[in-house]
């Protein structure tokens, strides 16, 4: 796995784009877009406010 992994991630870095490993955590107030890495309130929350990524 972590082989695969290292590929993935030197793919990515090759496309000229960052690597971020961010996971969104609806059970805390506030948590971060994985996506844009926005910062904001859980509460009541289907979207990133400012990408509009869905969650679930």
């Amino acid at each position: 796995m972590a082989l695969h992994r290292q590929h993935l991630e030197a793919e990515v870095r090759r496309q000229g784009m960052p690597v971020r490993d961010v996971v969104a955590d609806f059970t805390a107030e506030e948590t971060q877009c994985p996506a844009c890495l926005t910062r904001f309130k859980t509460a009541g929350v289907t979207r990133c406010p400012d990408c509009g990524l869905a969650f679930g």
